[in-house]
């Protein structure tokens, strides 16, 4: 696989570098590894770093690009926070995802501030994890 020669990139130290690996794997984010991505998201990596991965987890969706952008919301980039509570927001379960995944509940309470009560609801009956 061509897209491995490329991870490494990621933890470039140019932002250009970054942007433009991440730009190359999105047709294949479903393909990288989440928790090697997901360690890419915290906060003791550069600015760039975090925004290249979430990218790319943002991009997969599902469960893992909603355990990065819970995560991210309390990032110290406040550009960051912001697009993760936008992704939250946006969220819903994928069709072939596992329904009924409590993880996925605990992740929408942890943001549920981010929601009405109404929308919450709505969202957790989506996947399967009503409260």
């Amino acid at each position: 696989m061509a897209e491995a020669q490329l991870w490494p990139l990621l933890d470039d130290p140019a932002a250009g570098v970054v942007r433009e690996t991440a730009a190359a794997l999105l047709p294949s984010a479903k393909e990288l590894p989440a928790d090697w991505l997901l360690e890419r998201t915290r906060t003791d990596r550069p600015r760039h770093v975090r925004v290249g991965a979430f990218r790319l987890l943002d991009a997969r969706g599902g469960t893992v690009a909603l355990r990065a952008a819970v995560g991210l919301l309390e990032d110290p980039d406040m550009k960051l926070r912001t697009w993760a509570a936008q992704s939250v927001q946006r969220w819903h379960p994928s069709p072939d995802g596992r329904r009924g995944d409590a993880e996925v509940g605990e992740l929408l309470d942890q943001s549920r501030h981010l929601f009405s009560d109404h929308v919450l609801r709505r969202r957790k009956w989506e996947a399967g994890v009503d409260s």
